[in-house]
């Protein structure tokens, strides 16, 4: 999934910083999406990584550390994860990047969520632990290229390879509408009830200090109390696919 110098130099690309807390999964979907629409919606995502797992505000600070200006376009991605604990980090996390102007895609329970709603939507509440989602991810039938997906000792088995990448990107299944209709549906259907993916703000924000995180919230379609740790289930990837222009919003006023 390597692409040519060029790709990289070409200044006619919007580039949006992204940083993510996982060491392969994460970072192999971003080049995907480099890969297979970077060139017809003309962006290019820079994703900064560390050779160790970042908790919540560590991915917070470090995209902030690797863009070139504060209005830069930055996203942090990072999981729910109730093994890791993380009930007091996420939230500083969250209002850092309100603050700062940083988008944040949260997966609740995990990353793995966002990855298994290419092919089917998933409502239960796994209260921040993702072995079923992992395990439906393997055991659908048209999630090829999965089927061992995690199963080794420490990160071995995870990452996206070459066949999993044709599954996620085929043009003739469209997986990746399907992942943000069930997304966004997921959206409506938080525990908080009053939450709403509709008329969402899909634009870049303009720097720091330039919404409240209140209204930094709203972009999510989730409620401005709504809890972040308690938004189980859920997955914000699909907000980055519609900014980036992958995928229409078909929600009505978008």
């Amino acid at each position: 999934m390597r692409r040519p110098a060029e790709f990289y130099a070409d200044e006619s690309r919007r580039v949006v910083y992204v940083a993510a807390e996982g060491k392969r999964t994460e970072r192999d979907y971003i080049t995907l999406l480099n890969t297979a629409y970077g060139d017809r919606e003309k962006f290019l995502l820079r994703f900064s990584h560390t050779r160790k797992g970042l908790r919540p505000k560590e991915v917070v600070d470090l995209v902030l550390a690797s863009s070139s200006a504060p209005e830069d376009e930055k996203w942090a991605l990072f999981d729910r994860d109730t093994l890791d604990n993380r009930d007091q980090d996420i939230p500083e996390a969250m209002r850092k990047a309100a603050t700062n102007g940083v988008q944040v895609a949260l997966s609740h329970p995990s990353f793995e969520l966002w990855l298994l709603l290419h092919f089917q939507q998933f409502t239960s509440q796994e209260s921040g632990i993702s072995d079923t989602v992992v395990q439906r991810l393997r055991a659908h039938r048209e999630a090829k290229g999965f089927e061992n997906y995690d199963t080794g000792s420490g990160d071995q088995g995870k990452g996206i390879t070459e066949a999993q990448s044709r599954t996620l990107t085929d043009p003739e299944k469209q997986r990746e509408k399907t992942a943000v209709r069930n997304a966004r549906k997921l959206v409506s259907l938080c525990p908080h009830g009053g939450c709403s993916a509709r008329n969402l703000d899909h634009s870049a924000i303009p720097g720091p200090g330039a919404e409240t995180y209140e209204q930094w919230t709203r972009r999510s379609g989730h409620a401005e109390n709504c809890d972040p740790l308690k938004r189980d289930p859920s997955s914000d990837i699909w907000r980055l696919l519609v900014q980036l222009g992958i995928v229409k919003d078909e929600t009505p006023g978008s």
